[in-house]
């Protein structure tokens, strides 16, 4: 990781924090690079059951690095061809849940990266929104897609077209998030839910459950569930099928043995995996 990018992982729960404070954490080439592998690692280290990204500071990501000014996109100024998804990995590739901490503003190209996660927690005081189109530009990390299946299209329309701010509570309420509480709160309240996760949840089942969830938004019924089906029954011959039953009534935390990285079948990486 650089500088610009901090990863710890304790007890099964991997911390991404992004770590540009003093530029309220807006992206740079150095931090999308440091993204993308950071997510890469979580998908391959069998030790990594949950993600949380937030950001040191106040803020979780302020958008694009504007430092430039009014030559931040000149021609001269940038390639000539832009990826709108530009880490090397999304959040909805990683094989474990990525849950958003966004503990202060989360603006243009920072929304996005938070909107790729699985689940978010906003702040109070926070302000969110994609304020790209007021910079004479279009919005990035796939949001004209993810968007309307979230929180359906006449507001998905309104965010991208009107570019307008929303307090924490506010984007609560629009479906941008699932839970918005006191910014010195939000962390905690991530780290809660990954922690329960992380001891509670079988890994391979929940791999499934991701992939299935985010591949079914653009698949037919019939052919959804037909790879839910081949899921469902690779999972009940698995060890943790017996282990969450057993733990269950032992009254005891389950002792998960399923590997993300070693179990992966072949027909699910065809689903989705490049």
């Amino acid at each position: 990781m650089t500088q610009e990018l901090l990863l710890d992982v304790t007890e099964g729960v991997a911390l991404i924090t992004l770590n540009r404070p003093e530029a309220h954490n807006t992206l740079t080439s150095g931090l999308i690079a440091g993204l993308g592998a950071a997510y890469q690692e979580c998908d391959q280290n069998d030790a990594v059951r949950v993600v949380v990204v937030t950001g040191a500071g106040k803020s979780f990501c302020a958008g694009a690095d504007m430092s430039g000014g009014g030559t931040t996109f000149d021609s001269e100024a940038v390639a000539m061809e832009v990826d709108s998804c530009p880490l090397s990995m999304q959040a909805w590739d990683v094989r474990k849940p990525v849950i958003a901490a966004c503990n202060g503003h989360a603006v243009g190209a920072g929304l996005g990266m938070a909107m790729q996660t699985d689940m978010r927690v906003f702040a109070d005081e926070g302000k969110y929104g994609f304020l790209q189109v007021r910079r004479g530009v279009v919005t990035d990390f796939a949001m004209e897609y993810v968007l309307p299946r979230v929180i359906g299209m006449e507001r998905a329309l309104e965010l991208l077209m009107r570019g307008q701010r929303l307090t924490g509570q506010e984007a609560v309420e629009w479906g941008l998030a699932g839970r918005s509480v006191p910014a010195d709160q939000v962390l905690d309240t991530a780290m809660d839910i990954a922690r329960d996760i992380a001891v509670n949840s079988a890994p391979l089942a929940m791999a499934f459950h991701k992939r299935l969830l985010w591949r079914g938004m653009d698949m037919s019924l019939s052919d959804f569930a037909g790879l839910e089906s081949r899921a469902l029954n690779l999972s009940m011959t698995r060890p943790d099928a017996i282990e969450g039953g057993m733990a269950y009534f032992e009254r005891r935390s389950p002792d998960w043995q399923g590997s993300v990285s070693s179990e992966w079948p072949d027909w699910m990486a065809e689903a989705g995996d490049d």
